[in-house]
């Protein structure tokens, strides 16, 4: 029996919840393809090296811990039969949070066991890769030891939702519905046309750079919320350090402001974006603030301040390179609910 670790995210971006309803383990990137027709070996990237491992090495009854950083969450065991054998989500049901996670494993998680002390196992650890064989006797030892009787059940079934991208089409007909009028609906598809454009453009070898935030700001960012209904006298850039803030009506001062937005680089993490600018709201004395913003331009997220505290699950989400129907997480959000819900006049 060997034992693998694995993570489930970083901070404002943990789906540990997926693998604990769904019996998963799920790891990214997925744009090369199923690590089964294509060889992850031949990458000079490490961490595509480390998805041919994922795909080949673990066996039925190998033993799998769970993390989110430091900290162990749970305990599993890949099942044996069919189940055991990796697959490839050929659907975008395990894009989350922006993350395109296509290549699955199922394990059946002991949710309720007490993990004592292995917990802290990775308390000390400085760096960690999201898939590794752990190879510390102590903490292979305590794992082999777990009572099978624990995973002894029935796979749970995996998730089912509409992972479907909207068509330009059902974009607007969906946006129609909501309210929300023919020509805004014009303006917002072709704001969310270019930025996505301008996402694949930057990612390519084409472009050859990094956009600075200001850049991803000005060209993907304030289009879309110019579509959404806002005025240029409604949006300031770079506001007192912060990138965007939103104003109900004018002057732009701060006890108008209603929403802020705080900016990273493409594919660099969110997770700590909202304690920056949750820092900026209570330095600046915004008091009417009721939303922050975080994005990476292709990601964006909504979080709301609820009985005078920011709630760490996102209210709104939006994936500018996949507009789709359903996403696994954040749960409750949706395109559309969060397209209407950015609309000055909601404010």
């Amino acid at each position: 029996m060997r034992v693998w670790q694995i993570a489930t995210g970083e901070i404002g971006r943990d789906y540990s919840k997926v693998f604990f309803d769904y019996d998963v383990m799920i790891i990214g990137p997925g744009y090369p393809g199923d690590a089964l027709e294509t060889d992850y070996r031949k990458s000079t990237q490490v961490h595509h090296r480390k998805i041919h491992h994922f795909a080949h090495n673990p066996e039925p009854g190998d033993r799998v811990l769970m993390r989110f950083g430091r900290e162990v969450l749970g305990v599993g065991q890949i099942p044996t039969g069919e189940e055991n054998q990796y697959f490839f989500a050929k659907t975008k049901t395990f894009n989350i949070y922006g993350l395109d996670l296509h290549h699955c494993r199922r394990v059946i998680w002991a949710k309720q066991y007490d993990l004592g002390d292995l917990k802290d196992a990775y308390k000390q650890t400085t760096q960690m890769w999201a898939f590794t064989e752990v190879h510390v006797p102590e903490i292979v030892n305590k794992v082999r030891s777990i009572d099978a009787s624990l995973f002894d059940r029935t796979l749970k079934r995996l998730p089912i939702i509409n992972s479907d991208p909207y068509t330009e089409e059902e974009l607007g007909v969906a946006l129609f519905s909501a309210g929300i009028s023919h020509k805004n609906i014009d303006d917002i598809t072709r704001a969310l046309q270019q930025a996505d454009r301008l996402n694949s453009w930057y990612a390519s070898k084409h472009c050859g750079r990094t956009p600075a935030e200001h850049e991803i700001v000005s060209h993907m960012i304030l289009p879309v919320f110019l579509g959404l209904g806002w005025s240029h006298q409604q949006i300031a850039v770079e506001w007192k350090r912060v990138d965007m803030a939103f104003f109900k009506t004018t002057p732009t001062d701060r006890d108008n402001c209603v929403m802020i937005l705080e900016a990273k680089s493409i594919g660099k993490p969110l997770g700590d974006v909202i304690d920056q600018a949750e820092k900026y709201v209570k330095k600046l004395r915004l008091k009417n603030v009721r939303y922050i913003l975080t994005t990476d331009g292709n990601n964006l997220f909504v979080y709301e301040k609820k009985r005078r505290k920011w709630d760490r699950n996102p209210v709104g989400y939006l994936s500018i390179s996949s507009l789709q129907k359903e996403y696994l997480l954040p749960e409750n959000t949706n395109t559309i609910k969060t397209l209407v819900g950015l609309q000055p006049s909601t404010m």
